[in-house]
């Protein structure tokens, strides 16, 4: 055996006897995240992205039109799905009183925001980092159940400090600094709390973090292409005016300095230049050039040239770059889009195809159903479990599961289309994909099929007659036995 590896043996042996057995019941290791004064520390290093200025950063990137777009487009989805509690299998007969308790004191409760509204707001979790929410509860005067009586939001701005004891620990509280400077202390139990997926700290990593680069760079290309548009479209003003002749003429009025000289100039020239800097589109740019015409008239004083002592003309460039530059803000808001997954909000807008919207549609439907289940898993821990505690059930067995209908953007006539084709099938009536299929679809599922039903929908059989309906009523609507007789004749 080699000497490096008696050497590193030894090394793995010191190593491993070192290593304290902890109780299964305890962490071995940490998630890396300390606060130290309650401020948690980050790996973040863009000056833009730290402390209090990451926040006006995030509020100026929401308002750029293909982020804000993101924002209505993912909380409105949110916002409009309904809602309902499944009970708890190991909760027997309570665990029904659970899902009434939970469905009259948060899904149905009068909120001054209504819980729909809640889930929109607590959504921005994916973009922010982290939602949070104050609950508050009363007592229903009419039965005395616990309800919810607010969920207020509580503004990720005004987070500014965690109580996480340790690295193994998990946070406890925050701070919040009002903006009438006010400090409170928020305990993690009275919270309803909601982060991304990204991100170890408790405040998270939301998706703004990967495209406020984006929005900047978008921002300096469309102030080139509007400086751009706004020089090169109307023209820079160009003024030629004869300076040499206005200063020899302001030394023959006895003006002796430069500054004086210069004022003469400056009154001689005014109406022109006044003329000038009112066509100028941008007056804190350079409104216009002044140019002086002497140079342009002839040696000879007696001959005059076709220039004009006076002129005023408009300089136009070329505008090659612009085309380029629009190339590259197209490129960066793609870039955006993609990373919010809304691609199909650009679809045709630049030469793409339509034919793509809807599959980049029921990507992004998948993406909002996998938030909807977050958020349903966090309510159900920190709002579904403490309404039934508070009411006297046990909310390890009685505590129901809230749940999210399945968000369907799917077209009436794209459904239609499927029922249509699965109608054709031959599919028998009990095959056990039916459910898969109509729940794919956000429809209900088959009804139960009774055997009676089954013969019927087989061909082997009569649909049951109604027990309440009058016998005499299909006999009178029989042709008579001898009309029948005359047809079959006829046939004959």
């Amino acid at each position: 055996m080699g000497v490096f590896a008696i050497f590193g043996k030894a090394i793995s042996a010191a190593f491993a006897g070192g290593a304290k057995t902890t109780p299964v019941t305890k962490p071995s290791g940490g998630d890396g995240v300390i606060a130290y004064g309650g401020f948690l520390t980050s790996g973040e290093r863009s000056p833009a992205m730290q402390g209090s200025k990451k926040w006006l950063t995030y509020t100026n990137a929401l308002n750029y039109p293909i982020v804000a777009t993101w924002v209505h487009y993912f909380t409105g989805l949110l916002a409009g799905t309904e809602w309902h509690a499944e009970p708890n299998p190991r909760g027997g007969a309570d665990a029904d009183r659970g899902v009434e308790i939970v469905e009259q004191g948060l899904l149905k409760a009068q909120l001054p925001t209504p819980w729909q509204s809640v889930v929109g707001v607590a959504s921005m979790a994916e973009g922010l980092g982290f939602s949070a929410h104050e609950w508050i509860v009363k007592r229903r005067s009419e039965d005395g159940m616990m309800v919810f009586a607010d969920l207020g939001h509580r503004p990720q701005h005004t987070i500014d400090r965690w109580d996480k004891p340790s690295d193994k620990e998990p946070w406890q509280a925050v701070g919040q600094v009002t903006q009438a400077g006010d400090r409170n202390v928020i305990p993690r139990s009275r919270l309803f709390y909601v982060k991304s997926m990204l991100g170890d700290s408790p405040d998270g990593l939301g998706k703004l973090r990967h495209v406020v680069e984006l929005v900047r760079q978008l921002e300096v290309l469309e102030a080139l292409e509007g400086h751009a548009y706004q020089t090169d479209l109307r023209g820079m003003p160009m003024v030629r005016a004869p300076l040499g002749e206005l200063r020899a003429l302001a030394l023959s009025n006895g003006c002796s300095t430069d500054d004086e000289i210069k004022a003469f100039v400056s009154r001689a020239t005014q109406n022109i230049r006044d003329i000038a800097a009112n066509s100028a589109k941008t007056p804190d740019k350079i409104p216009y050039i002044l140019f002086d015409s002497e140079p342009f008239k002839g040696a000879d004083p007696n001959i005059f040239t076709s220039c004009l002592r006076w002129t005023f003309e408009l300089i136009k460039g070329e505008t090659n770059g612009l085309p380029d530059v629009n190339v590259l803000i197209v490129r960066k808001q793609t870039e955006i889009a993609r990373v919010f997954g809304i691609e199909f909000a650009m679809m045709g807008s630049e030469g793409g195809a339509y034919a793509q919207h809807g599959d980049k549609t029921s990507v992004f439907a998948t993406y909002v159903q996998n938030a909807l289940t977050r958020i349903a898993a966090a309510a159900t821990n920190d709002l579904a479990r403490v309404l039934v505690a508070l009411n006297g059930l046990d909310p390890e067995t009685c505590t129901p599961t809230l749940v999210a209908e399945p968000v369907s953007m799917d077209a009436v006539e794209v459904v239609a289309r499927a029922l249509g084709a699965l109608a054709q099938s031959n599919l028998p009536p009990t095959w056990d994909g039916w459910n898969v299929i109509l729940k794919r679809m956000h429809l209900p599922p088959m009804p139960e099929m009774t055997p009676e039903m089954m013969g019927v929908l087989g061909g082997r059989g009569t649909p049951p007659s109604d027990p309440e309906a009058d016998p005499t009523e299909n006999e009178a609507s029989k042709p008579p036995d001898d009309l029948g007789a005359d047809k079959g004749k006829a046939a004959a």
